[in-house]
């Protein structure tokens, strides 16, 4: 959305998570899954951060928003066309190198987790100074001390993922993730940045969302791009902006996905473009998608 379309929501209430245990009555911090006097599943923290009533809301009165220019543009029907793609086959595609994905689906003992655990158990160095200050500040912002268990990937209506986070596209089965996953307005940085939010500065409501309510969150940032005579491929190519070079340059709905996944959890392989890669790539990419198409018969 534009800029000036953040001032409307920008000082709504803040997101409030702390709560009770359904269980044994104990405080419940908005950090922790498991309760830790009863252990109860709570559920994961980032999406009940977005089923708060301050959040849920916010983020109707941006869909309500949306649909009345919708409508005043000529484009009620793009937009509820689309409405219903998102809800019904919209999921989450997360895009990595060639030969982790090779790994991920030829080895049933491997788990396909994020850049902080990786790190934190040294098998993989950090990014360059810069980059891992970023990861480590917008992670803590948004997420604090769980940052470590969220896998970041992107909401698409096709199996296309972000081409500058890998070679190789996998989008995940939505019965494995629908009650883990979140989603936010934009990539992580992008949004902390444009909103100049600091570390223990209160979240602006209205932007993320779970499974059940991202297409009020798509329909919210879409609406100014809708024309009529739209169709799917317009629209995903909206969805998901990439000059497959500068992740800089990307534009989605991240999707948040707390804790790791197996081979079991990917629904489909692809690759990204041949543009630029090495024959050892292009091999790695190529072995991947032939072992996932053997492991699910195809």
């Amino acid at each position: 959305m534009a800029r000036g379309d953040y001032i409307v929501y920008m000082h709504s209430p803040v997101v409030k998570c702390e709560a009770k245990c359904s269980r044994c009555g104990e405080s419940l911090s908005a950090s922790l899954r498991h309760c830790p006097t009863c252990q109860t599943d709570a559920g994961a923290p980032n999406v009940r951060a977005c089923r708060t009533d301050e959040n849920l809301k916010a983020l109707a009165a941006r869909f309500e928003d949306a649909k009345a220019r919708a409508s005043a543009n000529g484009c009620l029907t793009e937009f509820e066309t689309l409405t219903g793609l998102v809800e019904k086959q919209s999921g989450v595609v997360v895009s990595m190198p060639a030969h982790l994905a090779r790994s991920l689906i030829e080895d049933t003992s491997w788990l396909y987790t994020n850049y902080e655990r990786l790190v934190e158990a040294g098998i993989r160095r950090p990014a360059n100074m810069a980059n891992d200050r970023h990861r480590s500040a917008a992670g803590g912002i948004l997420f604090g001390s769980y940052a470590k268990d969220i896998v970041y990937g992107a909401l698409s209506l096709t199996t296309e993922g972000l081409p500058t986070y890998g070679e190789v596209c996998c989008r995940l089965r939505s019965i494995t993730i629908e009650k883990r996953t979140s989603f936010l307005k934009t990539n992580s940085y992008r949004f902390v940045s444009d909103h100049n939010i600091g570390a223990g500065d209160e979240l602006p409501v209205g932007y993320a969302a779970c499974w059940e309510e991202r297409h009020c969150l798509v329909l919210a940032k879409l609406v100014q791009l809708l024309s009529t005579g739209q169709t799917e491929p317009d629209w995903q190519a909206k969805l998901i902006r990439s000059d497959g070079k500068d992740r800089n340059n990307d534009d989605f709905v991240e999707a948040h996905v707390f804790g790791s996944f197996d081979r079991n959890a990917i629904n489909s392989v692809v690759g990204a473009s041949d543009k630029g890669l090495s024959k050892g790539k292009k091999l790695d990419r190529d072995l991947a998608i032939s072992a996932f198409e053997e492991l699910s018969g195809k």
